[in-house]
């Protein structure tokens, strides 16, 4: 019998691929949006950390641009009803227009940081141009990172955080009133636009979400007046607004899930479309480390100076060689300047003329407005400006000025072009820790007695046409290149006096 061969099969070989833990191709696709999320905000704070302090201490300080806060946890909540809708758009994608879209707007980011932010030095708080700007790094950062066609998924929640730009709540806050309610109904505005959002599938569940959310945030400001109506700004701002768009997502998120499971997705998570993005991490990291550079816009007359609490009760005493002609008061700048706030004018006439100011020795005659509110921050908000129309006005350059005893002023000019004349105007501020004061001394370089001084007319609307005009005619515009000097003597020497005085404990004027 033949021996028998037994062949053996050899072996398959088998090869593995080992995933390395810092190839992020293989992660999963929760942990890669968490980490580009967290990229991008570690790169906003770096590029915008001076505007986020500044923040933290306006809020600190009762400034209505606490409302700001809302914006992160409003855009998450809206973020994730928007989430949890089946996707849409194609699993295609062209990273040349992700890169021409997030770069212009990279661009733009800067721009408006350091180019616009200088041009409306004496609007930054009125504007906020450093906020826009960090909305904008956000949409372009999330466009680079995550692709156009995901940005452009949520796109109503981006459009929500551009509320960011404070303007349009100031103004809805003074037409509203101007008090602590007046800054609940303002965000109460965001609250309804983010429950929409999250909750609207369709149309008529993003009205009918809208409307809850109003409902519930209207029902909490009314008990917050009620049982604590003292309570800081930044709390009627925020509790009303976060209760309501809590409260109506989990109230609609349960009645639509009531007998079925109640998981956060129904759907799959979808792969994220891009995928090599980290090429461009270094130039969002270059650019944001650029923007961490530019500096804020400084207070020309720096920290208020602060006094006794009973120099602060009504207008100031006139200083020696003055006497008051006339007075007028103007309550409506309480819509601007918050509840009790008042703003009261002084006309005040030499007792004897001088010739230092006038060839005839003709009795020169001054304005000084008292600008009185307990929110000192407003003071930082709207410059003296926006209570008076200067539409038709081009200003000097201001200088810093010591009127003694620690107080600064800020001194500078304005020219009417059309009724022809020039006025001097020096401001100060001071606070007694409760309440703060704008002094505001005004001269016209016509001596007459019915010489036109600038009359306080509210006039915000006028205000944003100068900044409209700056925008698109430049600084130029509205300059005064050749300023009038003249007076200065007068409005130093009358300031000075009226500081010693209320000092010397002569107190306000009665």
């Amino acid at each position: 019998m033949p021996p028998v061969t037994e062949t053996v099969a050899a072996a398959p070989t088998v090869t593995r691929t080992r995933t390395r833990i810092w190839e992020l191709e293989h992660w999963h696709p929760s942990a890669r949006l968490v980490l580009r999320w967290a990229l991008i905000a570690v790169l906003t704070v770096v590029a915008f950390h001076r505007s986020l302090a500044d923040l933290v201490l306006a809020t600190s300080g009762g400034s209505l641009i606490s409302y700001v806060w809302l914006l992160p946890p409003a855009g998450a909540l809206a973020a994730l009803g928007v989430a949890r809708r089946q996707r849409t758009e194609l699993p295609i994608h062209d990273r040349q227009t992700d890169l021409i879209v997030g770069g212009m707007g990279l661009v733009l980011s800067v721009l408006l940081h350091s180019v616009l932010l200088a041009r409306y030095q004496q609007y930054y708080r009125l504007l906020q141009l450093d906020l826009l700007a960090m909305w904008v790094f956000l949409v372009c950062a999330a466009t680079l990172l995550f692709g156009l066609r995901p940005v452009i998924r949520f796109t109503a929640v981006w459009v929500l955080m551009g509320a960011v730009f404070p303007l349009w709540y100031y103004l809805l806050v003074i037409l509203a009133g101007g008090g602590s309610g007046a800054a609940a109904v303002g965000t109460l505005a965001i609250a309804g636009a983010a429950a929409g959002i999250a909750v609207g599938r369709t149309a008529r569940r993003g009205v009918i979400g809208a409307a809850v959310a109003w409902a519930v945030g209207l029902g909490v400001l009314g008990l917050l007046a009620l049982i604590a109506p003292n309570v800081p700004i930044v709390v009627y701002q925020l509790l009303p607004a976060l209760t309501a768009i809590a409260g109506t997502g989990l109230a609609m998120y349960l009645l639509s899930r009531r007998g079925a499971p109640k998981r956060l997705f129904d759907r799959k998570m979808e792969p994220l479309s891009t995928n090599q993005v980290w090429k461009v991490v270094p130039v969002i990291a270059a650019v944001a480390v650029g923007l961490s550079l530019v500096p804020l816009p400084e207070p020309e007359t720096g920290v208020p100076r602060h006094v006794d609490a009973r120099m602060l009760d009504g207008p100031p005493a006139p200083p020696p060689g003055w006497r008051v002609a006339a007075t007028a008061d103007y309550p409506w700048v309480s819509r601007v300047f918050g509840r009790d706030a008042l703003l009261q004018r002084q006309k005040l006439a030499a007792v004897t003329g001088d010739h230092r100011f006038d060839k005839f020795a003709r009795p020169r005659t001054l304005v000084l407005d008292t600008l009185t509110t307990e929110f000192p921050h407003r003071l930082k908000v709207f410059p003296p400006v926006v209570i008076y129309d200067t539409s038709e006005l081009r200003f000097g350059a201001s200088r810093t000025v010591d009127l003694g005893h620690g107080v600064t002023g800020s001194l500078g000019s304005a020219v009417d072009d059309r009724l022809l004349v020039t006025w001097k105007e020096l401001t100060w501020t001071w606070t007694n820790g409760t309440q703060s004061q704008r002094m505001m001394v005004v001269a016209v370089d016509n001596h007459e007695d019915k010489a036109p001084f600038p009359e306080p007319t509210g006039g915000l609307v006028q205000t944003l046409n100068t900044i409209l005009i700056l925008l698109f005619r430049g600084n130029a515009a509205l300059t005064d290149d050749q300023p009038n000097l003249k007076d200065d003597d007068l409005v130093l020497e009358f300031a000075r006096g009226v500081v010693d005085r209320q000092f010397a404990g002569a107190g306000p004027s009665r």
